[in-house]
């Protein structure tokens, strides 16, 4: 009789316990999502006050994660300032390495005054030969958070970046004819429309179009 009620007990104290903690049989506590781990970015920062200046450099990137099928990425970064995002500069994209060193310096020409109300992107990508770039990740930098008494020099972890919205240049319609035994590959170009405006008139003025075959 006693072990009855000692097993009654442990059944009603389990019973509390799901009940605390919101749980039924056969649910277990959803164990935290590991975070996705893109890589981290090591960049420096200095403001010249006689020439209104802000210089970006981007030093290099670290344990990317592998963008290609070969294991390996093809990085290279974007760096622009927001909101405008009126000039925006690239670095030299790096061959199959998860590890690129880019020691490259970029200069934004704006007021002090001005300089804390933007937001410093740098975004990796992945570059691929035959179609859109992939972004890897970005470090995003508050501009009104940054001392500018001294050179800032700093890593930081890449984060999940936003898709950047294409600047709609126009179409282009062509045909492609490749000749096997004479080695011979034929690319007519037959129309362009809808052309981005590169006139005060709003036109594009005369055209030219050039084809590029890269090994």
């Amino acid at each position: 009789m006693k072990d009855v009620i000692e097993g009654t007990k442990m059944e009603a104290m389990k019973d509390e316990d799901d009940a605390e903690t919101g749980l039924t049989d056969g649910e277990k506590e959803a164990e935290p999502k590991e975070k996705e781990k893109l890589g981290k970015l090591q960049y420096s920062l200095d403001y010249n006050f006689t020439e209104n200046q802000l210089i970006v450099g981007i030093i290099q990137a670290a344990e990317l994660p592998a963008m290609d099928m070969g294991g390996t990425s093809d990085p290279y970064v974007k760096v622009y300032l927001l909101p405008d995002k009126k000039k925006k500069f690239e670095t030299k994209v790096h061959r199959k390495t998860l590890n690129p060193i880019f020691n490259e310096q970029f200069i934004f020409k704006v007021p002090y005054t001005e300089l804390g109300g933007k937001t410093l992107v740098m975004t990796v990508y992945d570059f691929d030969r035959f179609s859109k770039h992939d972004a890897i990740g970005d470090v995003k930098v508050l501009m009104n958070k940054v001392d500018f008494s001294h050179v800032t020099e700093e890593w930081k972890d890449l984060q999940s970046a936003e898709k950047e919205e294409q600047e709609k240049l126009g179409d282009i319609c062509f045909s492609l004819r490749y000749v096997p035994t004479a080695g011979k590959l034929t690319v007519v170009i037959l129309e362009a429309k809808n052309l981005k405006k590169m006139d005060v008139g709003g036109l594009s003025g005369e055209l030219a179009c050039r084809a590029l075959v890269r090994k």
